[in-house]
């Protein structure tokens, strides 16, 4: 009896994926759980699972083709196969030979890639295959130190820094002299292709543009409280925790806050199938920027669930994932609305693009010193220096209107400067 592996749902939002590469062949045993091929979504690039055992008889798609969710990908059997499933496999292979007999020349004149080839049935991630890729690494030659002798990030890192410590200074010299003309040939041959990550940003930023009726509100904070109780705890805070504690956790608290109040802007809205869904959980998303290579968002599942500490912890451990590489396909779907960071690059206002299927996303932007007017309780003003900045709110005019999106700012506002966030630390 044999089963078929089909395109799975990698998340809600994802109807299609691209085939990477296949990490099987046919005649292949596997088992269920083992990593059969690598695909690529709008969201992430991932590894499939096996769902079932057995010996893989057709690959029913090429590496390369885009398919949509629910396509058959594999073909799974054993003595049972079918003959004219036998067939087809037959005649699949004939065609192959066939194809692979015409360039002879190849196979007598192997190219400095081939060592590269030989690695193509090994089960590795993406990631481990791009590392050995970029630094020219004969896979077949590295030993994995990861379950079942699996080559893992760390062993080719490893690997590397080996070969870095050993080199000569007459190979320095050596690659001095070919850099020059390496750097221009890698410059002709990158200057026409757009990275898949880049790509997939530019094809979701249009379809965001053409999707929402975008509009942008600003009100301005006062943060000098939160910037005094930071001051006096921060040292204490990243002894204890291991990272430093920034303004965005206590705008996070704000924005939940705010979003349990509002939950029109914690909803997702589809005109064409004319549905409004409000979400009864928050799925904070926080959008971090990979070293300038992209940018993703990172999903803070439950987000409500946590307090201030837990979720400035959360928070890091999410940027950390994604920087890292490290994240899976759950780390980066189901937010329910996101909040993009721009202050810590020293903006001053930002109007971002709203993250689909959310109808809004708040920017969060650089908090710097200034003179404010501040009155008193008996009503005096004076000119004091406080630390203030602009939270920015791109909204989705097809769901609500202006009144809720500034309603929805000024209380994040009101709990960002009144609230006793001393209380929320203890």
């Amino acid at each position: 009896m044999s089963e078929i592996v089909k395109m799975p749902q990698l998340g809600e939002t994802v109807t299609e994926g691209t085939i990477l590469r296949w990490l099987v062949a046919v005649g292949d045993e596997v088992k269920e759980d083992d990593p059969i091929l690598e695909i690529s979504t709008d969201k992430v690039d991932t590894e499939v699972p096996s769902p079932f055992s057995g010996k893989v008889t057709s690959l029913l798609v090429d590496e390369g083709e885009t398919v949509e969710v629910g396509v058959a990908l594999m073909e799974l059997g054993g003595e049972a196969t079918s003959k004219d499933t036998k067939q087809e496999i037959i005649e699949e292979v004939v065609e192959k030979e066939t194809k692979e007999d015409t360039p002879v020349v190849i196979e007598e004149s192997p190219k400095p890639e081939a060592p590269k080839e030989a690695s193509k049935d090994l089960k590795l991630s993406p990631i481990v295959r791009k590392l050995a890729s970029d630094n020219n690494i004969d896979l077949t030659q590295v030993l994995g130190t990861g379950k079942n002798n699996r080559i893992t990030r760390k062993d080719i890192e490893n690997l590397l820094n080996s070969e870095n410590s050993s080199v000569t200074p007459e190979s320095k010299v050596q690659e001095e002299k070919v850099v020059p003309q390496e750097a221009e040939k890698q410059k002709e041959i990158s200057s026409g292709s757009i990275p898949r990550l880049r790509k997939r940003i530019a094809e979701n930023m249009i379809l965001s543009k053409q999707t929402s009726a975008h509009v942008m509100t600003s009100v301005e904070v006062d943060y000098e409280n939160i910037s005094i109780l930071r001051n006096k705890i921060k040292a204490e805070f990243k002894q204890k925790e291991g990272f430093s504690l920034t303004f965005l956790p206590f705008i996070s608290v704000a924005t939940i806050n705010a979003l349990r109040e509002f939950p029109v802007v914690n909803s997702s809205f589809d005109l064409g199938q004319n549905l409004h869904e409000l979400h009864d959980f928050i799925n904070l998303g926080i959008a971090v920027d990979l070293n300038r290579e992209g940018l993703l968002v990172g999903t803070l599942k439950d987000s409500d669930s946590f307090n201030l500490r837990g979720l400035a912890r959360k928070i890091t451990e999410v940027s950390t994932l994604l920087r890292n590489k490290e994240y899976g396909l759950e780390d980066v779907t189901g937010s329910t609305f996101t909040i993009s960071n721009n202050g810590s690059f020293n903006s001053f206002i930002t109007s971002p693009i709203i993250n689909q299927p959310n109808v809004a996303i708040l920017s969060t932007e650089s908090i710097k010193k200034k003179p404010v007017v501040v009155t008193s309780e008996d009503g005096t003003d004076s000119i004091a220096i406080r630390n203030t900045g602009v939270l920015s709110l791109t909204w989705d005019h097809r769901v609500f209107d202006g009144s809720t999106a500034l309603l929805f700012l000024n209380s994040i506002k009101d709990k960002l400067e009144n609230h006793p966030w001393t209380d929320d630390l203890n």
